[in-house]
């Protein structure tokens, strides 16, 4: 039985560190919660670099917070100009959630933002079909026709 646990361990260790990240206890998904919507609030009022911070520790408690990564993303595109890194960011959020019509459309608009066209088309109709209803999708489908 013993052994039987510490097989079941070194599976679990190898998994996380193959970037199967366990998903965080209800506390620190709510400090993740709490510190995106600050980061948001910080974003809306052109506050960069504290909204940069706050996506920066909710990043640290998890990795894989798709909103997070997104948002971030969104800011240091639009807000920043770094597109090498919002594009890295919108990656990582794809990797863990490859149909979400957020990240999937504010990539696009980097994309398209960036003058890469047919990129920035593939991902935007990868958001028409995964969610053909989203605002986004309807308010942009003539820009990527």
């Amino acid at each position: 039985h013993q052994q039987q646990h510490q097989q079941q361990h070194q599976q679990h260790q190898r998994g996380q560190s193959a970037g199967r990240a366990h998903k965080p206890d209800a506390r620190a998904e709510k400090e993740v919660e709490a510190l995106c919507a600050e980061a948001d609030r910080f974003q809306q009022a052109r506050d960069y670099e504290r909204a940069e911070l706050c996506f920066r520790k909710a990043l640290a408690v998890d990795p894989r917070h798709t909103r997070s990564l997104c948002n971030y993303a969104y800011m240091l595109h639009v807000g920043k100009r770094d597109f090498a890194k919002a594009e890295e960011l919108y990656r990582r959020a794809l990797a863990v959630e490859p149909t979400r019509t957020a990240t999937l459309c504010n990539y696009a608009y980097l994309l398209h933002s960036d003058k890469r066209m047919d990129e920035a088309r593939q991902i935007f109709l990868k958001a028409r079909d995964s969610n053909p209803d989203h605002p986004w999708v309807k308010k942009n489908t003539a820009l990527f026709a």
